[in-house]
């Protein structure tokens, strides 16, 4: 039997601990090889560079470091470095959560979409920024042994993300919904021009609706979230022949 084929990336950089802990646990599974941004690419979502020149630089050990976006780093990956596509993606684990809207930002859910675009079945993985990431490696352990045997349509994905203690276990969840409390804050260089800087003190308020991602971490539980590429609404779709007459129909 062929072994496991498994790519690894991230969005926080390939000396990341989560990236180290990710890489640790998936080699139990089989051969790991790890493409990763040479720097912090947070908050690129699916960004690709189309017009940039990408260097990958050979760490050595199946581990290279890659001047492109988490998105980057998977097609290189693929295309470049594998001589075979990969059985799975794995991205993260990302020091912070992914929950609700933020995985539209997420340059570690971007690069598990683009796994999954690739035909690897593919996963995201998130922690609370103070969560302990060898007690989130134990469930992810726990995570990789099962979810061959769980089907999965294509172009899906898990997001999964972990609470900062011990989880409690594994809740399947929806989505839930954020406030955001980004700031843009205009400052003056030493030239006298005008920069700006998004940003805030205040982290992401969520709503924590019955069900949702939030609602699972936030109460000490592990969330596990299948996401999909498809992000046609499916009430307006029920009611096509409606808008289809409205559009197409004459002005009162």
């Amino acid at each position: 039997m062929t072994e496991r084929l498994i790519l690894i990336t991230n969005d926080d950089g390939c000396w990341a601990p989560g990236l180290a802990t990710l890489a640790q646990v998936a080699s139990r599974f089989g051969r790991v090889v790890v493409v990763a941004p040479d720097r912090n690419r947070s908050a690129v979502s699916s960004a690709m560079s189309l017009n940039d020149i990408l260097r990958l630089v050979d760490l050595g050990g199946d581990r290279y470091a890659c001047n492109g976006t988490p998105v980057d780093c998977v097609l290189v990956g693929v295309r470049a470095v594998l001589e075979r596509a990969p059985d799975w993606v794995l991205s993260g684990v990302n020091h912070g959560y992914n929950l609700g809207e933020d995985v539209f930002y997420s340059g570690t859910v971007g690069a598990a979409f683009e796994g999954s675009q690739q035909g690897a079945r593919s996963a995201a993985f998130s922690i609370d920024p103070l969560g302990d990431l060898a007690a989130a490696g134990a469930w992810i352990t726990r995570f990789l042994e099962r979810w061959e045997a769980l089907p999965l349509p294509a172009n899906r994905i898990w997001n999964v993300n972990f609470p900062k203690e011990e989880p409690l276990g594994f809740r399947v969840t929806g989505q839930d919904t954020r406030k955001y409390h980004d700031q843009v804050e205009q400052r003056i260089d030493p030239r006298k021009n005008p920069y700006f800087w998004i940003g805030g003190e205040m982290g992401p308020t969520y709503a924590r609706g019955p069900g949702s991602d939030a609602e699972a971490v936030h109460g000490g539980w592990a969330s596990l979230t299948p996401l999909r590429l498809d992000l046609a609404c499916p009430d307006i779709m029920g009611r096509k022949q409606t808008y289809e007459q409205a559009f197409n129909g004459s002005l009162p």
